[in-house]
Order: structure tokens, then sequence, then C-alpha cells
């Protein structure tokens, strides 16, 4: 017999399964993989198998409810059956009359109910009182307006998608109340098991957010440093102080990356001094232990002999002993003088973290500091850490390249004769060198010669004939290197070292070319411009 405490131990398996009553035949007991259970009945009408749905197993239905009802169906099935065999009644009649009972014993529950129901037992006991405030803020201007006197069966996606979409001009809020609408039905279907339907904000397409992404860069904070300093020198009262608790604060949120909260209502009973840890009862994650630097235990220390070695109260508080207030007033004063508007304060937790990961602190390492439950918050970060990457990249190749040099598939750079801007850059060091006497010789080809000899490697006699003939490539190079003008001509061009390499011997006279005079020039030292 499926009785209550049958029911409970019918556990959920990997495919759907089905138990048959023994005291009431037809009465069928549904359990589905995902734990919900379903109530039927079974009955044969005209030679053929048919199935109705009493309905899910809940607050609202219970087993016993449900064998009553079972009872009435198989029993008007029954009947149908035995008038219909009589009277030739059409099937689509008979099917009609074995529905009605069901829809008899139907009770409509509205949105409002619900709801009420939903912030009772969840939103005013399980919520922190901020997310709570955010919940009864779209619950009551928007959802119940709405939807409240609704069934709450009857609402559908298409009924949430176009709420959402009203609200475009406020896309986080509109997103927002999109998980307010997928919680409050995901107890009604879940843990109150009041229908077997499919949650209606499931899969409802968000509104793109723009990510904000605002780093402090060095420059910026020796700034804001700048503007703290000149704020404690002012006298109390005049425009630009600053209170040393303000002061403190800031400082205890750029070395910590804590939310805000999370530093201002801290007190001295949650610090480990001996373990240098902060016991955080109450964070946006939920009880958080996170240990601290030497140098911020370092300012707790002072902050403590500065404040009359407290034992107990707030770190930071006014002078009544009360929790400090006007930080983010204070914040706005100081990004203002120091030129830096659209800094936020919670920027400064961005930016502890920004420094974690330039300092090559692991990603997984950065979420434990910052006190991340799940991994994917702390990947907005991930392209912060480009530049390890890239240096790791450099090292790894470098040390190849190092272990098989020289690599024969690693090509040098094609050569490149020089553009109109490199010649003019040299051209007046070359032609003081040329001789009064003599044929005319195009120097600048002749320096694309011996530039391509150095970059390739190859012999003199090979220097392709539009850089002019080889010996003469070859003559110019000794009277340059020796003179020393070719050092100041691979300056001006910046060209790489050649190793030093020495003229070495003549190229043979190719005889298919124009013989060349011998080249008849006085040196002359010019400087490098």
């Amino acid at each position: 017999m499926i009785t209550a405490a049958f029911v409970r131990e019918c556990k959920p398996r990997a495919k759907m399964y089905e138990v048959t009553c023994d005291a009431l035949p037809g009465f069928i007991l549904r359990v589905l993989p995902t734990g919900k259970k379903v109530a039927l009945v079974r009955y044969r009408l005209d030679g053929k198998d048919h199935r109705e749905k009493i309905g899910l197993l809940g607050p609202a239905l219970s087993i016993d409810d449900a064998r009553r009802r079972a009872v009435v169906m198989l029993a008007n099935a029954a009947t149908t059956t035995s008038d219909d065999e009589q009277s030739g009644q059409p099937l689509a009649g008979r099917l009609a009359r074995t529905k009605q009972p069901e829809q008899a014993h139907s009770k409509i529950l509205t949105v409002r109910e619900l709801v009420h129901r939903f912030v009772r037992v969840h939103v005013d006991v399980h919520l922190k009182q901020g997310t709570a405030e955010n919940y009864h803020h779209l619950l009551d201007s928007v959802i119940l307006p709405k939807l409240g006197d609704r069934d709450f069966r009857s609402v559908t996606k298409a009924d949430v998608e176009e709420l959402h979409g009203s609200m475009k001009d406020r896309p986080g809020a509109a997103n927002y109340l999109v998980c307010v609408i997928g919680s409050l039905y995901s107890k009604i279907i879940e843990d109150w098991r009041l229908a077997d339907m499919r949650n209606p904000a499931h899969k409802i397409r968000h509104f793109a957010m723009r990510s904000r992404e605002r780093f402090l860069t060095p420059d910026e904070r020796r700034r804001i440093h700048e503007v703290i300093q000149a704020g404690l020198k002012i006298p109390a009262g005049r425009r630009g102080h600053l209170k040393l608790a303000s002061v403190w604060a800031l400082d205890l949120l750029a070395l910590t990356g804590r939310r805000r909260d999370e530093i201002l209502t801290l007190t001295w009973e949650m610090i480990d001094w001996q373990h240098a840890i902060l016991n955080l009862p109450d964070t946006k994650t939920g009880e958080l232990k996170t240990p601290i630097s030497a140098r911020v235990l370092a300012l707790l220390k002072h902050i403590h002999q500065q404040t009359g070695c407290p034992r107990s109260g707030y770190v930071l508080r006014t002078a009544k002993g009360t929790r400090l207030t006007g930080l983010n007033k204070t914040w706005d004063n100081i990004r203002a003088a120091a030129g830096i508007p659209d800094v936020r304060l919670h920027d400064l937790r961005h930016s502890f973290a920004s420094d974690a990961l330039m300092s090559g602190v692991p990603l997984a390492v950065v979420g434990e500091m910052l006190g991340h439950k799940e991994p994917r918050t702390t990947k907005r970060y991930a392209h912060l850490a480009n530049h390890v990457v890239r240096q790791a990249l450099e090292l790894t190749t470098d040390r190849i390249v190092e272990a098989v040099t020289p690599v024969a598939s690693l090509m040098p750079a094609p050569f490149t004769p020089m553009n109109i801007k490199q010649w003019k850059a040299i051209a007046a060091m070359c032609e003081s060198t040329r001789g009064r006497s003599g044929a005319r010789i195009d120097l600048r080809r002749v320096v694309d010669g011996i530039r391509w000899v150095l970059h390739t490697g190859g012999k003199w006699r090979e220097v392709p004939a539009e850089y002019g003939a080889p010996t003469t490539c070859w003559r110019w190079y000794e009277r340059w290197s020796s003179d020393g003008t070719w050092q100041q001509i691979a300056a001006a061009l910046e060209l790489p070292a050649e190793g030093g390499r020495e003229p070495g011997r003549r190229p043979p006279r190719d005889k298919s070319r124009r013989s060349i005079a011998p080249i008849d020039v006085t040196a002359i030292e010019t400087a490098v411009i």
C-alpha cells in the first residue's frame, strides 16, 4: 500500500519509475529523477490503456488526498465505461467526464499569497538586510502590481520576458527582477512542490551590462597620497581637513582589498594578533577568516596605540565611540582634488587585485585573498595577468632557442635597401670621403652592397649587381673600416653589431662587369649627426 511513509522512502533514480498500489489497483506513484513525486490513475477504456495525472505530491496535495481523488476518478472511469457500452457515447465525451473530478478539487493560489509566504519564510529569514530590502522593493513595486492577482500557474515565460523588457531603461534592476522571480518560483516548484511546471524565469536573456574595471595607476596612487598628506595638515574645521580615522580606513581598504563595510564594522575582537588573521563573521559570502600582511598588522597596532589600546569596540570610530560614517563623502573630496573623479571607493578593492596579479600572484590565490567563493568571480581580472603570461612565453622560447642555437628554421629577416630618410642621414659623411679624381661612384649603392654582405653573411663576390661591382664594395668597406667612417655610418643607421667582421680577401674580378678605376680618396673624419 502506498502510504506517506512509503512515499518518503522512494528515492529518485537515474530514470523515472512507477509504483502501483496493492490496496487500490490503478493508483500509481511516479518518481522523477529530480525527486518530484506525482500521483496518477490508470484504467482501460475501449481496450486501450489510459493514465490521468492527479497532481504533484507536496504541501498542497498529500498522498491521502491523492488516494481519495483516485477512488473517485477510477469509479467515474468504470461508470463511464459501463454507460457508454450501452449508449455508444463518443470517446471525446467519455474522456471529458473523467477529467471533471480533478477540476472540482483544484484550488487557485494567487501570486500575492505565495509572495507573502516567500517573504515570511525566506526573504526575511535567510537574506542579508541589503538584499532583503532589494527583494521587498521589487516585489512591492513591480511584481505584485503586475502579477499579484493572477493564479501562479498562469504566469509564463512570456509574461516574465514582457515585464523584463518594460524595464530596459534600467537594465541592472531588470536583470535583478528576473532573479527575484526565479527565486520565488524555485521555492514554489522545488521546495513547496505546489506545481509540476517549469520556472517561468528560466533562461530569460538578461540585458548586457558593461563590466566596470577601473584600477589605480602608480601615479594616481602618488597623487592621492599627496592630497591625503596635505589634508592631514589642514586644521580641523577648515575646508579640505581630513580626519585621521578616515585616512586609516582608506589605508586599510587599499592594503587589504576588503569591502567598505567589512572594514568599517571591524572590531578589536575580530583581530587574531598571533596568527595575523581577521575573523569576519558577516561578509557578502558569509563568515570569513582572511590573513593580513605584516604592514597591515603594524597599521592596526599603530591605530590601537593611538586610540588608547581599547579591548573592544570598533577599530575605526568617532570621538563618541560609534561607527565611522561619511567615508564615501571623504573619498569624493579626495578623488576630486587628485583629479581622478571616476575612481569609486570600491575601486580600491579592484586595484588591490590588479596589483596582486601584476606582481605575478596566481589568479586562484587572488580569489582567496579577496574571499571569492566562486572562481568565475575572480575571472574578471584574468586579463590583467597577461603580462605574466607574456613573460613566461619569452622565457620559454628563449630557453628553447638557446638550447638548439643556431636554429635552421629561424631564418633572418629579408634584406631591405636604405630609404631616402636613411640615406640623407649618412650622405654627408659618405660624400666627405670621396676623392677629387676618379670615376663617379654611387655611394648609396655601395653602402647597400656592404650592408647586404653584413646582413646575409654572404661572400663579396655574391653581392647583387644592383649594388655595383663586388670589388668596389669591398674596397670602400676596407677604406671606411680603417678610418672609422663605417662605425659612424652603422651608428647613424642603427645597424646591429656584426662581430667586428674584417674586410677579408679581395673578391675576384668579375670580367662580365665593366672595369672600375682604382679608388683615390682622402679620408676625412666627420661627426655623426
